[in-house]
């Protein structure tokens, strides 16, 4: 009787150290200087709509160019990397990347999936980049829901702080929910990148 190759459990998400290091985190924000920044607004149904209930930031997108191609490479392979736990079908960056600036104390983004269905289906793989010293700000957590529900206090302090080390990456399907607490104080830049694909079915 034929078995097929049994697959690796289900993990909502991917931590990738080292993704970017501390000199290109500099040079990403530095990018980020050449657009404007415009408060965030939310995607899918409500897109292009600001609600400070559900979210407070600003954003800068940064297109691809030749000043951008060298991220958008990094990125690519972080990705690439990633999606060997899930084995999704994609077709790359669908999206401009976008620097997001957490800077003013209060500043969050409440739970949501950054995909699903509506204008935001194709996005498969969802990867945000830790740019700013953690020692600098606090508060601006980015938080999983699962990752909230299952671990304990310890657990739960141990995974932020690995996931705000400077240049790391975390990967995880659009669909997941997620949160970034609010802002006490100091300032956090993230890089908000999305993977596309065909819809899921």
């Amino acid at each position: 009787m034929f078995l097929p190759p049994e697959r690796p459990a289900y993990r909502s998400h991917v931590v990738v150290e080292r993704a970017l290091t501390p000199g290109q985190c500099d040079r990403v924000v530095a990018l980020g200087s050449r657009w404007r920044a415009d408060e965030a607004t939310l995607a899918g149904e409500a897109s292009g709509a600001a609600d400070p209930a559900l979210r407070r930031s600003t954003v800068t997108w940064l297109p691809p160019e030749d000043d951008t191609e060298w991220l958008f490479e990094r990125l690519a392979a972080v990705d690439e990397r990633a999606n060997r736990q899930w084995d999704f079908e994609l077709t790359g960056f669908g999206e401009d990347l976008q620097l997001t600036a957490y800077d003013r104390p209060g500043s969050f983004y409440t739970w949501h999936q950054d995909g699903l269905d509506g204008e935001v289906a194709t996005r498969k793989l969802a990867v945000v980049v830790q740019l700013t010293d953690p020692a600098t700000y606090e508060g601006a957590d980015l938080e999983l829901f699962d990752v909230v529900a299952d671990l304990d206090d310890e657990a739960l302090a141990a995974w932020t702080d690995r996931c705000r080390v400077r240049g790391t990456a975390v990967v995880f399907p659009a669909f997941e929910y997620h949160r970034v607490t609010p802002l006490r104080a100091g300032v956090r830049h993230s890089l908000v990148a999305w993977v596309s694909g065909p819809p899921f079915r």
